[in-house]
């Protein structure tokens, strides 16, 4: 099973660390990993660098964008579900205030089809996969080009 964690990363700090997103992965995957030793400082700096998910309009953007597919449901307490057809792959996401959790079995299209949505949220999400060590934006942040 593939599972993904997802941070709403604020914008002053995707716009200064955009091109070394390592910075990010190091610091979350050593808060996935510590114990409680240097746990408290690592967490502090998390809830400085990310926002909240305002739950609200992330099952707005998930039901606008997904609703009328056949694959997609949503449970109590805001657990989202995408399953292909003929048992292809399944996804579900779940949500805290600072993080979003997805895990997907089978084929990679249904965390696709979430992250595609999540897009439409905010620019500035950051996705980690600890297993693989994998991670990146669900959608490339854009530099202003100052001089023309």
């Amino acid at each position: 099973m593939r599972s993904y964690q997802i941070y709403w990363i604020g914008d002053e700090f995707a716009h200064y660390f955009y091109g070394r997103e390592q910075n990010f992965f190091q610091l979350f995957f050593e808060s996935f990993t510590n114990k409680d030793g240097e746990k408290s400082v690592i967490e502090k700096q998390i809830q400085y660098i990310t926002k909240e998910f305002p739950v609200r309009s992330l099952c707005s953007v998930l039901k606008e964008s997904l609703t009328g597919r056949d694959s997609f449901s949503v449970e109590k307490n805001n657990l989202f579900i995408i399953e292909l057809p003929e048992k292809k792959g399944k996804a579900f996401l779940s949500a805290e205030s600072k993080c979003l959790h997805l895990k997907a079995l089978g084929s990679y299209e249904a965390e696709t089809i979430f992250f595609s949505s999540l897009k439409k949220l905010n620019a500035c999400l950051f996705a980690v996969d600890f297993e693989r060590k994998n991670y990146g934006w669900l959608e490339p942040i854009r530099k202003e080009n100052l001089f023309r």
